[in-house]
């Protein structure tokens, strides 16, 4: 009686529970706690009846409705503690009910716990087996805590009826009311929202999902495919196992898988039975590989188990960006009411992805605009190529949350790119220089979009080392382009594992490229603007120094070979039919000078080409065939430009390197262009001006000559003094300007001698006081002269003015004393006197060499001629011996 009154109360309880949405109180407080548990019976509740509760908590515990589980609950706890109280104050109840009443209490708290425990363990995988767990749960719990165990089969065939009709109830029993599953659905997905509003987080799929799978009638498993670009990733997944998450299908597998890309594109759901899912993997193979890749993935195979499938896209802005589908591991589980649950389902979705797709878009901006403040604040202050594309490496690292980056800039030629900054495995590649069209790099830039890709160590775009077998990697490579448009490199990210990027990484990506290329462009307007300054200024100070008095062809080669970073420069001068190197300024090996030194004919290749107004520059002279024996001997860098080609000189600048590169920069290239053009005007000067000088001393030359002849001096009296006093000017070091003036001073030294009376010149005999004073004026008296003639410079009127001055001050025409005594007068003196000491004159003999360096020693001595001078003179004509035995004599 107690079990029939128990098994229709529990019918009672689901008839109730059909139309439990227009109810205001669950089930009638589960059926007015089961009669009032049965009318308040004197012996207290029965086990059947709280079964029957058990029953009613586990059908509301099917339905997934939490808080009214809870509620439900705690109301018939409240109906316990009703009649638990009429029972302490009843005098005809006996105690035994009342402790009975308190033990139901607790068995139903228990029991209804672990009848729902059972039920959620067990539902995923059969409902049916997760009902009969449940129940089973319940009686044994009944029983052990109530009925004893005497009453177990009692229960158990309670629980058998109990569980039928529960699970026809959820299963097979059409609802009364027509719109209950879609107001289900729909009070479903609230609460799911709710929650994910609450606490929205990355598992915003997974819980997505789990809803779809509750709402959705039929469902008992069931995935979800997130679009990334053409592509869709499993990003949640219900009943298969974690081991199917991150595995890829093209877009074209979605569509094909759907069987109608129409729909499929326009979100309609669909219903696919067993043999329609074995139609589409027999007639479409990529989705048959798919799903065997599927298979070994999930737990226990169980994508081969689906006979159900109910496929949901998801549309946003006009695109798929999603797809969830649900599945059954029985045939024909869904039906139009599923497809109706599942547009409602989809229509709520949608608003919940797009607020999503909001707040996600929201917080993307706001990480951009904290990744421009930081990358601009680490950047701050920063100057130079290296420092900053090293900095950038850096940060590229920490904000990307990767292992490994580089950063690459296309060189001066346009057709390579190497990397100036580099962390991870790229550092194995950082002084490549990768040739145009190769690598990611110069698909960024060429593409001029970034490259995403999900498998970099298997892509076949990767570049030389790369291609070999690495681990497991993904990849971004973003183009730095500036604010013209033109290209300035490539930014590369990558992190360890397979499609380890999202979209909202590839912006970030991409604003940190931007953000690198305004900086790096701004840094090379900035380089490039202070070489534009230190080559105008080169420049001028190169024209400054060529246009000065003291300009040389070996101190404008040394300037030249600095500013363009060469370790030698040189400068080819044809001579008849060859050009030669006349000028080599550097520091090159022995050999390789002889090398250089050798004449080059004027019919050769690379001298047609120089002379034609081509430039030759070669950045390693062993890919060169005209260089080979120039690469043997360590030249391996060659510049060759024509300087100046004139009737009267035709001249060739060549700068080396003996460390190989890639050649002379257009920076270096301007500079060298402006430099040659100043180069080949001071040869056209110097070669003028020496033309010029070789006319002065020849004129010179002469009138010395005519003097020599008039004083009746010895024959070559004027060429010898000038031949000793320039080669003592040269062992003292003086310059080529200084030892010229020292010349044309020995040409002009008695220049004065023309207003000289030939009665006081030519006299044989001793000159009085009056003469020898009327002979000593000729120094001022040539002084006057020359002064006259604006070629002779100050220095050879010097020698002419001062070359009868003595040591001790007792000389004229000043009275000049030491070193007062101009340097090149002293020279000359000293030659002068020797030679005197050795010729003829009408007024004595010849000395002998022994005699003449004892006598030009004793004026040493006596304070007419400089010790030191005298000293180096007999030493530079190697009369030491002839010194010595002066020196014996004495």
């Amino acid at each position: 009686m107690e079990a029939g009154l128990a098994i229709l109360c529990t019918l009672l309880l689901l008839v109730v529970h059909w139309g439990r949405e227009r109810w205001s109180l669950v089930p009638w407080v589960m059926l007015l706690s089961a009669l009032s548990l049965a009318a308040l019976s004197p012996q207290g509740p029965t086990p059947a009846l709280t079964l029957c509760l058990q029953s009613g908590l586990l059908a509301l515990a099917a339905l997934d409705n939490e808080r009214r589980w809870r509620s439900t609950l705690l109301g018939l706890l409240l109906v316990h503690l009703l009649a638990l109280g009429l029972h302490l104050t009843s005098p005809s109840v006996p105690l035994k009910g009342t402790v009975y009443v308190g033990l139901h209490a607790a068995t139903l708290l228990l029991g209804g716990w672990a009848a729902r425990w059972a039920y959620a363990r067990l539902a995923p995988q059969n409902r049916f087996l997760a009902i009969a767990g449940a129940l089973g749960a319940s009686v044994l719990m009944d029983a052990a805590l109530l009925a004893g165990w005497a009453a177990l089969l009692g229960l158990a065939l309670q629980a058998l009826v109990s569980g039928v009709l529960l699970w026809g109830y959820l299963e097979r029993i059409p609802p009364l009311a027509a719109n209950h599953p879609l107001r289900g659905a729909y009070a479903a997905l609230l609460q799911t929202v709710e929650a994910l509003v609450k606490q929205p987080g990355e598992d915003l799929w997974a819980r997505i999902l789990a809803s779809a799978v509750r709402v959705v009638p039929g469902a008992q498993a069931g995935s979800i495919r997130l679009r990334q670009g053409e592509h869709f990733v499993f990003v949640a997944q219900e009943g298969f196992g974690e081991g199917i998450l991150g595995l890829r299908s093209h877009e074209e597998e979605a569509m094909a898988w759907h069987g109608n890309p129409e729909a499929w594109r326009q979100g309609q759901p669909r219903i696919a039975n067993h043999a329609d899912i074995q139609r589409v993997l027999s007639s479409h193979p990529p989705n048959q590989a798919l799903t065997r890749r599927l298979d070994s993935a999930s737990q226990q195979g169980r994508i081969r188990q689906i006979r159900s499938n109910l496929c949901l896209p998801i549309l946003l802005g006009g695109e798929v960006v999603a797809e969830i589908n649900l599945d059954a591991f029985r045939d024909r589980a869904f039906n139009e009411q599923s497809v109706e649950v599942a547009r409602q389902y989809a229509l709520q979705v949608t608003v919940l992805l797009a607020a999503h797709r909001q707040q996600a878009e929201l917080e993307a901006r706001i990480r951009e605009f904290e990744v421009i403040e930081a990358l601009s604040a680490a950047l701050r202050g920063l100057s130079g190529i290296r420092e900053i594309t090293k900095r950038l490496v850096h940060e590229t690292i920490r904000l990307m949350k990767s292992e490994h980056a580089a950063l690459l800039l296309i060189e001066a030629d346009g057709e390579h790119m190497r990397c100036y900054a580099a962390a991870g495995f790229f550092l194995e590649g950082r002084d490549w220089r990768i040739p145009k069209g190769q690598g990611f790099s110069w698909a960024a830039v060429e593409a001029r979009a970034p490259i995403w890709s999900h498998s970099a160590h298997q892509d076949p775009r990767a570049f030389g080392q790369f291609k070999r077998p690495k681990p497991p990697c993904s990849e971004i490579a973003v183009p730095l382009i500036s604010s013209k448009g033109e290209p300035l490199g490539a930014l590369l990210s990558a992190r360890n594992g397979v499609a380890s990027y999202t979209e909202r990484d590839l912006r970030l990506m991409q604003v940190i490229g931007n953000i690198a290329a305004n900086t790096l462009e701004r840094v090379q307007a900035s380089e490039n603007l202070k070489a534009e300054v230190a080559e105008k200024t080169a420049l001028l100070e190169l024209s400054q120094m060529l246009g000065g008095s003291d300009a040389s062809l070996p101190r404008a080669l040394g300037e030249i070979r600095r500013l363009a970073h060469a370790d030698a420069a040189g400068l080819w001068v044809r001579e008849g039919q060859t050009f030669r190197l006349r000028v080599l300024e550097g520091h090159l090996a022995p050999e390789i000078k002889e090398q250089l030194l050798e004449p080059v004919p004027v019919e050769h290749p690379l001298a047609q080409r120089v002379f034609s107004g081509e430039v030759v520059q070669v950045g390693d002279t062993l890919n060169h065939p005209h260089f080979q024996t120039h690469a043997q001997a360590g030249l391996r860098g060659i510049y060759l430009r024509r300087v100046v080609q004139e009737p009267e000189l035709e001249a060739g600048l060549a700068l080396f390197r003996l460390e190989p590169g890639p050649g002379w920069s257009p920076s270096e290239e301007r500079l060298l262009q402006g430099a040659t053009q100043m180069l080949g005007a001071l040869l056209l000067r110097l070669e003028r001006t020496r033309q010029l000088e070789a006319a002065y001393e020849g004129a010179l030359r002469a009138i010395g000559l005519a003097l020599e002849a008039r004083d009746r001096e010895t024959a070559g009296h004027t060429d010898r003094v000038a031949a000793m006093a320039e080669a003592l000017g040269r062992a003292l070091g003086l310059s080529d300007t200084e030892l010229r003036d020292l010349r044309w001073g020995a040409y002009l030294h008695d220049v004065g001698k023309l207003v000289i009376p030939d009665s006081i010149l030519l006299k044989p005999g001793k000159l009085t006081p009056e003469e020898f004073s009327t002979m000593k004026t000729h120094v001022q008296l040539g002084d006057s002269l020359v002064r006259h003639l604006p070629f002779v410079p100050e220095g050879a009127r010097q020698v002419v003015r001062h070359h009868h001055e003595r040591w001790d001050g007792r000389g004229y025409p000043d009275g000049l004393q030491g070193e007062r005594i101009p340097l090149l007068a002293r020279i000359f003196a000293v030659c002068d006197v020797f030679d005197a000491l050795c010729s003829e004159r009408p007024y004595k003999p010849a000395l002998p060499i022994p005699q003449a360096v004892q006598e030009l020693r004793r004026s040493a001595q006596n304070g007419h001629l400089d010790r030191r001078l005298v000293e180096v003179f007999l030493e530079l004509q190697g009369l030491e011996g002839a010194l010595r035995a002066s020196q014996a004599a004495d």
